[in-house]
């Protein structure tokens, strides 16, 4: 275990799926892996913080916290910023992301730069596939990255990648991942993509893409993929 491991989780309002996604997580990779996991908590109203605090005696926890919210990217910018480890794994807080996925990012972790996870079956509505498909076509022409699943918060990367992007003024506050990496491509990084479950949220449903947010929510980001990529 010579290379240490920080996994970034961003919270809000989600003390149910942290109370069962955090023991699932050093029940896959405890003693396997030199970790510590960095919680970014985004101003919760529930008792989000709570459950955090209760755990911070038993699990290897860093929490970033604030008591207004910043949106979900700066708090996961704020995490990176909070990085220190060999490497750095981000994943939802939700459940859809399967911590027994975490030892194959680990064994896969010197194939480049960053392994990106890639949802094989993703459990999303048929609309937010739609939309997805829609934005992964122009994201291929205007960046060619050879990744099939860019938009997944699943992915572990090189200390050296996330030095490099934990201070950049984020241009699709909706599409965090598509921006991040298209970054990385943009400074030569290399990228693998590696196959991964897809599950379904622990508990209830998004509130960021409901069907009726999609069409803004993807105008904002094609406009920020446009400043990405002839403006910076």
């Amino acid at each position: 275990m010579n290379d240490s491991l920080d996994i970034l989780l961003p919270v809000y309002n989600e003390a149910k799926s942290i109370s069962k996604l955090i023991p699932e997580i050093k029940n896959n990779i405890n003693e396997k892996i030199n970790y510590t996991i960095i919680i970014c908590e985004d101003g919760s109203t529930d008792n989000t913080l709570e459950v955090i605090e209760s755990f911070k005696d038993k699990y290897p926890i860093k929490l970033i916290t604030s008591k207004n919210r910043k949106g979900y990217s700066i708090a996961v910018l704020d995490g990176i910023k909070a990085a220190t480890a060999d490497y750095l794994l981000i994943m939802d807080s939700d459940g859809q992301s399967n911590p027994e996925e975490i030892i194959s990012f680990w064994k896969n972790r010197k194939k480049a730069n960053l392994i990106n996870g890639n949802r094989v079956i993703r459990k999303d509505y048929m609309y937010r596939k739609f939309y997805s498909k829609l934005a992964f076509f122009i994201y291929r022409l205007l960046f060619a990255i050879p990744l099939k699943d860019p938009s997944y918060a699943f992915l572990i990367m090189e200390k050296k990648v996330f030095l490099s992007l934990n201070n950049f003024k984020p241009l699709m506050p909706d599409g965090f991942f598509w921006e991040f990496n298209s970054r990385a491509k943009k400074l030569g990084f290399t990228f693998y993509n590696l196959d991964v479950t897809h599950n379904n949220r622990y508990y209830g449903e998004t509130k960021i893409y409901h069907w009726f947010k999609l069409p803004l929510v993807s105008y904002k980001n094609f406009i920020g993929m446009i400043k990405i990529k002839f403006l910076n």
